[in-house]
């Protein structure tokens, strides 16, 4: 069962941090400590509020993408020597998960803009692109040199610990989120990464720390569910495993589907054992 349990985080974690159709959104912002780096967990009400004068980039995010694409080109002539202007456009094409255009956008922003901390975003987004091709050591160099040119930047931290869990280098996860750049900040997934690494070093006590300091009402997110349910079946809470996992929110992600139906057989074998 604990080699089942390990192969199952194992997956989950895969699944988790390579899949860009999870939805991730937080509506509010103190739970979000990279909210001010980056629109991509900015929940609906968020985007809502949002000033597409002062955030032009913001009608792509919400589902405004070649509305927005066609802002950006009347635009053209007098914003295409702005730091954040090839920044943007990238972003758009990002989003609409159009990376040859993404990353030849992006490339313009490191050539045009002299900027580090412009750099340092392109160079971050550079690099989610490369692991979406799983170009993994192509794309922690790009977070690396991202993180050179900003060194108080948390966007580019957060990415390569996940890197780091994918690849179960737990300890080097663990020191990247617990860099000073997250102080004082509270966010709910380096929370959740933060309980990953440490259930997935077996320090079950440090993993229960950092799941109670996650709001109850993201426990319906799939992988937060499946994974506190897989910290609740370790620690011989099985019937709470099993409420958790009935309470979850389904995702879209197949693979993520797929776990949370063997972390239920799971949980109704060992429930069959205790009644043994």
């Amino acid at each position: 069962m604990r080699n089942l349990i390990l192969i199952t985080l194992s997956s989950l974690i895969l699944a988790s941090c390579s899949s860009s159709r999870l939805e991730r959104s937080i509506d509010d912002s103190s739970w979000d400590s990279l909210a001010d780096e980056s629109f991509l967990r900015w929940g609906d009400k968020r985007l809502n509020t949002a000033s597409a004068s002062e955030h032009k980039v913001i009608g792509c995010y919400k589902g405004q993408t070649q509305e927005t694409l066609e802002q950006f080109k009347k635009d053209y002539i007098t914003n295409s020597n702005t730091p954040l202007y090839w920044l943007h456009v990238g972003n758009c094409y990002f989003v609409e998960e159009n990376w040859t255009k993404a990353e030849f956008f992006y490339r313009m922003a490191l050539d045009e803009s002299k900027l580090d901390t412009v750099k340092s975003i392109a160079l971050n987004n550079i690099g989610l692109i490369s692991f979406k091709y799983e170009q993994w050591q192509k794309g922690r160099d790009f977070l690396n040199k991202s993180m050179k040119l900003a060194p108080r930047s948390k966007v580019p931290r957060y990415n390569i610990s996940q890197l780091y869990l994918q690849f179960g280098l737990y300890d080097k996860a663990i020191e990247v989120l617990n860099d000073s750049a997250f102080r004082g900040h509270k966010d709910i997934d380096v929370y959740f990464s933060l309980a990953n690494a440490y259930l997935y070093k077996n320090d079950l006590k440090t993993s229960d720390m950092y799941f109670k300091k996650i709001p109850r009402d993201y426990f319906t997110r799939e992988d937060i569910a499946a994974t506190y349910a897989l910290f609740l079946i370790k620690t011989n809470k099985v019937q709470e495993a099993k409420l958790v996992m009935h309470n979850r929110k389904r995702s879209a992600v197949p693979e993520l589907s797929s776990i949370s139906l063997k972390i239920e057989k799971m949980i109704s074998q060992k429930l069959k054992e205790e009644q043994l």
